[in-house]
């Protein structure tokens, strides 16, 4: 190989290097896009507590891989993931039609709801004239019903994806927003007012 060839190829090693694991941050807003469920009138008081976080690592919501241009890392804009989808979960709640508060430890409500995050991961990959957007996420809730003292425990699973010919924040933020309003009302779906209590909802009978 030409001294010139050689040097032209060892400038080309050092920048794509130098390109690799900048560890780019992106802050992303996580907020549930307005659900389409019915909003019901329901004289049920419910208390929501803080979603736990139990991901096996919570440093970094997921990430975007970029070929040999080293990977960009996403987190939670404004506070923390727990905390911006328990603020989600209460305006759902509220705009579904029940009476819904943070858990602060003081007062009493009919029911508490004890929620969990199993699971919540963002993955981006650039593609050939196109990125794929990947949302997955597992959420657990405990009901905690205050007139019988019973429990019911629901999971829910909600997953979604989307391809785009450019990346940007705001469609993987929709993305975000539509998996939550999707696993919140599954969560809905699954439970039925019951007097003071929240039940499972029983499978109709076939007419």
């Amino acid at each position: 190989m030409k001294p010139l060839c050689l040097a032209g190829f060892l400038l080309a090693v050092l920048f794509i290097s130098g390109c690799q694991g900048t560890g780019e941050i992106v802050k992303l807003r996580i907020q549930h896009v307005e659900s389409e469920v019915d909003a019901k009138d329901s004289p049920l008081t419910v208390a929501v507590s803080p979603f736990d976080d139990q991901r096996q690592s919570s440093e970094h919501l997921g990430m975007r891989t970029r070929g040999g241009r080293g990977a960009t890392y996403f987190d939670v804009m404004d506070g923390t993931l727990s905390q911006r989808v328990t603020s989600s979960f209460v305006d759902f709640l509220n705009q579904a039609g029940f009476s819904t508060s943070p858990a602060n430890g003081t007062g009493s409500a009919d029911v508490k709801i004890e929620p969990a995050i199993q699971k919540f991961t963002v993955q981006v990959a650039d593609k050939s004239l196109s990125t794929f957007l990947e949302v997955d996420t597992i959420m657990a809730f405990t009901v905690r019903n205050a007139a019988d003292d019973s429990t019911v425990r629901i999971a829910v699973g909600v997953g979604g994806t989307d391809n785009e010919v450019f990346f940007a924040k705001r469609d993987l933020e929709k993305l975000i927003g539509e998996v939550l309003a999707e696993g919140f009302e599954e969560f809905l779906e699954k439970i039925d007012v019951q007097g003071q209590t929240l039940k499972f909802r029983l499978p109709q009978e076939a007419s």
